[in-house]
């Protein structure tokens, strides 16, 4: 079993990659919200405050956000599950497209 993770920040897939897992067998996805490591670091100064107020000032900047998909699938899924990502996101290697990794599940409770 594994645990596959998708990180995207074209949030407007979001919805057609959950269908396109459903559609492929795949079950039990879970997205959270995600901000890259130069988002963080960007806003970074040496006064917290300035960070403080210029969110205030500017507003949220939604368009540097990202979403991370999860889903835990059988090894045999593995393949499947990646061919109905990469069919809505396209090609994953091109710069910004996104990034999709596997991670070995050594155990888990609450999966059927």
């Amino acid at each position: 079993m594994q645990l596959l993770f998708l990180v995207i920040k074209r949030v407007e897939l979001v919805d057609e990659i959950m269908k396109s897992l459903a559609q492929a067998g795949i079950r039990g996805g879970t997205c959270i919200d995600s901000v890259g490591m130069a988002k963080s670091i960007s806003g970074m100064d040496n006064l917290p405050m300035i960070g403080v107020l210029r969110s205030i000032l500017n507003g949220e900047d939604d368009a540097q956000k990202g979403k991370t998909i999860f889903v835990a699938v059988q090894d045999e899924q593995v393949d499947v599950a990646k061919k109905a990502i990469i069919d809505i996101t396209g090609d994953l290697s091109v710069p910004n497209a996104g990034v999709l990794f596997g991670v070995p599940i050594t155990f888990a409770e609450g999966i059927n």
